[in-house]
């Protein structure tokens, strides 16, 4: 079984993060996505989370791509997925090309011998969305 590892705050689920988990798992057979405790999320978007944690955790659960939801709480800038991915070993940590902690990323699937799979940017099946622009919409009049 190849076991496939993602990670980010993911604290407005939106499409995109839909497309990039289904992008992810082709690249195995079982994905883990590490989502961000609510004080990296503090740490790393100066703001609180829009939902409880264990929310969040239920609905990414629930996606048919998804195999396991783990929650990041290391609060080392970047590396908050850390002591679950030491655990559990994936054979792959999938990233996108743009994600601004690459490089720390890289020397720690170098670490455990994991490959490192930066997937370009696709065309997304709908129209892009981004979390912020969701939360600038919802505190628009």
């Amino acid at each position: 079984m190849k076991k496939i590892f993602v990670s980010g705050c993911y604290d407005i689920i939106h499409a995109g993060h839909i497309q990039f988990f289904s992008e992810a798992k082709l690249q195995g057979d079982h994905l883990t996505v590490c989502i961000a405790s609510d004080k990296v999320l503090l740490l790393e978007k100066k703001r609180k989370s829009s939902l409880p944690i264990q929310h969040k955790k239920s609905l990414i659960q629930s996606l048919e791509m998804v195999d396991d939801v783990v929650i990041g709480d290391n609060l080392e800038k970047g590396l908050d997925f850390k002591k679950h991915f030491l655990r559990i070993k994936p054979d792959v940590l999938v990233v996108t090309e743009d994600d601004k902690y690459s490089k720390i990323k890289y020397d720690l699937c170098m670490q455990i011998g994991s490959e490192y799979v930066a997937l370009p940017k696709t065309l997304p099946r709908i129209d892009q969305i981004s979390t912020s622009t969701i939360i600038n919409n919802i505190k628009a009049p």
